[in-house]
């Protein structure tokens, strides 16, 4: 009977039936794994800080007929026929439940299919502290080539979450050394100032160790667009990639989300195995945190690019599962704020999304267009902005406005004039929408928790992320103890510690956040990077061996 049951679902989702998957989490992923055994490469795409308001924002925007002077609400996103579900984005510990995320915790669902607190990357919220084993570890264990891409850069809380291990997600120098001891295939994005020897605490010049690594190391598109063959490592910013609008005017080497997306599939699907890739469309989440509507409407619709390069290419391949799914909401964005309490009725979508058509640069690359005193603020807002009817006020909020943060004053200028609610400057609670792709048109239905992005990547591959989670971090303070060996840590460089491991005249020395050790000094590299947490190193099970 079970045979049956699974070969007729099988049956039905070749056929595009998607109501097979109206059901709990825990039989979807069951079904899934039975059904679509046949899934070569997965992607997931996750545009963060998206709410709902912003996704109507940029569908509204995207809309607009400029020939025509109107709105088509036939106009659609290339995530919209991808609409399939609600995800719950809540974080617990063992002690503490809690209803609104940060990306750390998120991200760390996506990637490891636990939760966590707010500052823990890919690490258990509990005292000990634990790394908890990755999708993208697991893909690479089974042979698939493996890929991230962000705008912000890779060491921030999504990407790091997929890619390394720590309990403190501003250790930026700490969460660098492990992805470049990680085996990544591909890693487009920004963060290079964390990367440089002089930036870092260290001192450990990163760009050379993956250059040393085989890597090839790019800064622009224009090189980025020659590969033939990875690996690779693409920094395409110190900090964080310019928003999707203001590229061309300020950040014209930069490649886009989606020419980096199409780069990273053409690379990585070079491997007969398959491949698993993370996108990240970050800086949706900083235009949220600023209330900046033009920065959400710029990077949502080039997230969605991205998403419509991943598409195609699933729809022509027939072997790739495509999920998409913000980690939380952030801003809690409107159509209609006070102001429209009377008018909401009669009011015409012109109201919200025309203030937004006038812009050509997000309020952070406003800055750029300011002088030193700032003395054009006028001038510069009517050019950019279309605003011609600034207040004192206005004008002061910009022209104090800190390096960095302009979009933090232009954003609610805009939203103003566009009737545009927030409620927050912060994250909000509310479930997100799931979106999903798979072979023969198949969704995955249903209300899912955000733990199940990563149960329904390692389900359909088969993997075992708890398995492992034991199989690639043993406590090794412990296991070397119990083996009677001497353990100490070295921390004659404090920030780069070292286990010492001495038994029988041999000599083990572990050093953090590498993918090696010595063993009486011959080095023995293995797939996977020391972690250490509080002076507790965590290593695979094959170095235990090695004593």
């Amino acid at each position: 009977m079970k045979k049956i049951t699974a070969l007729l679902l099988a049956l039905l989702l070749m056929l595009g039936t998607m109501s097979a998957f109206a059901q709990s989490p825990a039989n979807i992923l069951e079904n899934y794994k039975q059904a679509r055994e046949d899934i070569r490469n997965i992607i997931i795409l996750i545009p963060d800080g998206m709410s709902p308001g912003g996704i109507t924002l940029a569908r509204w925007y995207k809309s607009y007929n400029e020939n025509t002077d109107s709105f088509d609400p036939a106009v659609t996103l290339a995530l919209d026929e991808m609409a399939s579900g609600v995800i719950r984005t809540y974080w617990q510990t063992s002690s503490v439940l809690g209803a609104i995320t940060d990306s750390a915790p998120a991200g760390t669902a996506f990637a490891t299919g636990h939760k966590t607190n707010d500052k823990h990357i890919a690490v258990n919220g509990d005292e000990e502290k634990y790394p908890l084993a990755t999708i993208l570890e697991g893909a690479r264990g089974i042979g698939k080539a493996t890929g991230l891409i962000s705008t912000s850069n890779v060491q921030h809380a999504t990407p790091a979450a997929f890619s390394s291990h720590y309990f403190d997600r501003s250790r930026y120098d700490i969460l660098s050394e492990q992805q470049a001891h990680q085996g990544i295939d591909v890693l487009f994005g920004a963060g290079s100032a964390y990367l440089a020897a002089e930036d870092r605490k260290d001192k450990e010049d990163m760009i050379e160790i993956v250059k040393a690594k085989g890597y090839q190391y790019i800064t622009t598109a224009a090189e980025m667009n020659s590969l033939a063959i990875g690996p690779v490592w693409g920094m395409f910013a110190k900090g964080a990639m310019a928003y999707e609008m203001d590229r061309e005017q300020i950040a014209g080497s930069e490649p886009s989300l989606a020419a980096m997306t199409e780069k990273a599939i053409e690379l990585l699907n070079q491997n007969e195995k398959g491949f698993f890739l993370m996108v990240e469309g970050s800086k949706v989440d900083w235009a949220a945190h600023a209330n900046d509507p033009v920065g959400v409407v710029s990077d949502v619709l080039a997230f969605d690019a991205a998403v419509e390069v991943a598409l195609d290419f699933a729809k022509a391949d027939g072997s790739t599962l495509v999920l998409a799914v913000t980690d939380h909401n952030n801003g809690g964005v409107t159509l209609g704020d006070r102001e429209t309490d009377g008018s909401y009725s009669k009011d015409p979508v012109s109201r919200f999304i025309g203030p937004l058509l006038k812009a050509k640069l997000t309020g952070e690359g406003i800055e750029h267009k300011l002088d030193a005193e700032r003395t054009n603020i006028a001038e510069v807002m009517e050019t950019w902005f279309g605003v011609t009817d600034l207040s004192e006020e206005e004008i002061e909020e910009i022209k104090v406005a800190g390096a960095g943060s302009m979009n933090y004053a232009v954003g609610p200028i805009i939203s103003r004039r566009a009737n545009l609610g927030w409620t927050t400057g912060g994250h909000t609670g509310e479930d997100v929408t799931f979106y999903s792709y798979a072979p023969g048109n198949a969704r995955i239905w249903g209300t899912l928790d955000n733990t199940d992005v990563a149960k329904i990547a390692a389900s359909v591959w088969g993997i075992d992320l708890d398995a492992l989670t034991r199989q690639l971090f043993v406590n090794a303070n412990a296991a070397f103890a119990e083996k009677g060996a001497t353990v100490t840590v070295d921390k004659a460089d404090e920030n780069n510690p070292v286990l010492k491991v001495e038994k029988d005249g041999k000599t083990l020395l572990i050093p953090e956040s590498r993918d090696h050790v010595l063993l009486d000094g011959v080095r023995i590299e293995f797939d996977s990077v020391t972690v250490q947490t509080n002076d507790t190193f965590y290593v695979p099970q094959t170095v235990i061996d090695l004593l």
